[in-house]
């Protein structure tokens, strides 16, 4: 059984080229590289949209400092007309006083009239009846002097009153006139000035309302720009942080150059009791490949190099296996171990952490099993350690 477990793990490392350290290296640096790529021009691409969009809030900007002034004269504007309009509201208000006091002035010239129309009535009957005692028989007859002069003096005052009173009533006649031709048309005037002005605030309301509604219309877009450009700065800042990110891990990628200039430097992978069986045989004729590190369960399994994890899995007659890529054609393997650390493709330092010491794949007793190989072939682990 473990003769057959030598060869699957042989046949394992076989089907691992030498090229692999090249082939994963160069991988991992194109698709760092790509992604630091996508990441600038990402990066290119927010900064376009957000100069666009800061350059339409500096236009819009513009535009709403002059609508907002726009309203802000309109306001003057209807201001204006709505002091106009209360003026002529208190001059239609005394006009209408004038207007009563008028019509009651006209009610008192009516009522004089009508008194002095029925005086005149009087007067016509009285100088009817005085007309039986004709002045012209009273003077032909020179009947009663005294009488004559009486009567004489009496019919021309009632003549000089009834004349008198005509005339008032003329008078009073065309002052009405006057008076309601007057009245009329300074209410038309006000009238008249009242819809001009009306007509004018209703205008000037309908383009403060259209501005308003403009402003409105800015503000929103204004601040759905500003949330977006909040929101692009924000994709901005983390992109960026990607992209340092990105490029410092370029900057940091382990150059796997394999182990021969670290021949006799290395640290051993795990403290322990070192069983230097390399060479010597197995069971069934089987050559150790690698050397045993007895160690307590659970003691740190550290990498030996700078390396990159090819496989990460149980394996028969070996338990749990970790082999790292170190490049160049120079693997390490670490079997037995009771977990494993890194995950297939990571990369690991010189000295990290990458198992624990365990008894996987059927030891009596926790160790770990060691190896080195180049291109393929195992070497003596011994001569490359400290």
């Amino acid at each position: 059984m473990m003769k057959l477990a030598m060869r699957a793990l042989l046949i394992v490392l076989l089907l691992l080229p030498a090229v692999a350290s090249h082939a994963w290296q160069n991988s991992s640096q194109d698709s760092s590289q790509e992604s630091a790529a996508e990441t600038q021009a990402r990066i290119d691409a927010i900064a376009r949209e957000l100069e666009r969009r800061q350059a339409a809030m500096q236009q819009r900007a513009r535009e709403l400092s002059t609508t907002e002034r726009q309203v802000q004269q309109l306001d003057k504007k209807i201001a204006a007309v709505a002091s106009k309009l209360a003026e002529l509201d208190d001059a239609l208000r005394r006009t209408q006083q004038r207007i009563n006091d008028l019509e009651q002035q006209q009610r008192q010239l009516l009522d004089e009239q009508a008194e002095q129309q029925q005086w005149l009535a009087k007067q016509v009957d009285m100088a009817y009846r005085i007309g039986e005692h004709d002045l012209l028989k009273l003077i032909l007859n020179q009947e009663e002097p005294a009488e004559f002069e009486r009567l004489h003096g009496y019919y021309g005052y009632f003549n000089r009153a009834r004349l008198a009173k005509l005339d008032a009533l003329k008078t009073t006649q065309r002052e009405l006139a006057q008076v309601t031709a007057q009245v009329t048309s300074e209410q038309q005037a006000l009238a008249q000035q009242k819809a001009t002005q009306e007509q004018q605030r209703k205008q000037l309301e309908a383009q403060k309302a259209e501005q308003q509604k403009l402003v409105r219309q800015l503000n929103q877009e204004q601040r759905q720009d500003q949330s977006r450009v909040a929101q692009l700065e924000q994709d901005q800042r983390e992109l960026e942080e990607v992209l340092t990110a990105i490029i410092a891990a370029l900057r940091d990628e382990p150059q796997l150059n394999g182990l021969t200039r670290l021949k006799g430097q290395l640290s051993w992978p795990a403290q322990g009791n070192v069983q230097r069986i390399f060479g010597r045989s197995r069971s069934g004729g089987v050559k150790w490949k690698g050397i045993l590190i007895d160690a307590s369960e659970g003691t740190p399994v550290k990498a030996i190099a700078d390396g990159r994890v090819i496989y990460a899995n149980w394996m028969r007659g070996f338990g749990l296996l970790l082999v790292l890529d170190h490049g160049d054609g120079y693997m390490s393997l670490y079997g037995h171990n009771q977990t494993i650390l890194p995950n297939v493709g990571e990369v690991v330092r010189r000295g990290e952490e990458i198992a624990r010491v365990g008894q996987s794949g059927g030891r009596e007793s926790p160790a770990l099993y060691f190896e080195i190989r180049v291109k393929g072939d195992p070497v003596n682990p011994t001569q490359w350690m400290r």
